[in-house]
């Protein structure tokens, strides 16, 4: 598949929620396959795209000053969003100089470069902020494509917790790696 050319890659807006919720089901459904999970939530809790859409809208309605702010970033092919990421702020003031990232992109478009795109931006962005400092994230084990690609534009491994997710009853530790952008 060539799609280099018919990549657009931009900040999401509100009129985007519908097609990224639907891109995050999709993620969501492929968690947990070959022993590999995307996010910290059990096969059997159903994806719920109206709490997350509740959440959200709040979410990318705050100003960067306030607590639990967040911004997300698309991949889109043919009009259609194929990937994303966020960068969400903590939940107080005095951590608002630290953004934590999350990057899911469907199966058929990963180890294409759109990732390595998709990260570049979002660094790019966020040393373009005075109140950004640090941008970090946490790697499932097993995840060995993402941990290097993480490594591949500078995020630099911190530290490690073991057994920090149980789901499905599977033990699953973090890998947790973090970038200066100042």
């Amino acid at each position: 598949m060539n799609i280099k050319d018919d990549i657009i890659i931009r900040l999401l807006t509100f009129d985007d929620m519908d097609d990224w919720l639907d891109q995050c089901a999709i993620v969501d459904a492929e968690s947990g396959e070959n022993d590999i999970y995307f996010g910290p939530y059990s096969r059997k809790e159903k994806f719920s795209k109206e709490r997350i859409k509740k959440k959200t809208l709040d979410r990318w309605s705050r100003n960067m000053n306030t607590p639990s702010w967040r911004k997300a970033w698309g991949i889109f092919h043919n009009q259609r969003i194929v990937g994303n990421a966020q960068i969400q702020a903590g939940e107080l003031p005095t951590g608002l100089h630290r953004v934590e990232l999350g990057i899911v992109i469907l199966k058929e478009y990963r180890n294409k470069g759109l990732g390595r795109r998709l990260l570049e931006m979002i660094i790019d962005w966020c040393q373009q902020e005075d109140s950004i400092h640090w941008i970090d994230l946490g790697v499932f084990s097993g995840n060995n494509n993402a941990m290097s690609l993480f490594k591949k534009v500078g995020f630099k491994k911190i530290g490690h917790m073991e057994d920090y997710w149980l789901i499905d009853g599977k033990s699953i530790s973090e890998t947790l790696m973090s970038i200066n952008v100042k």
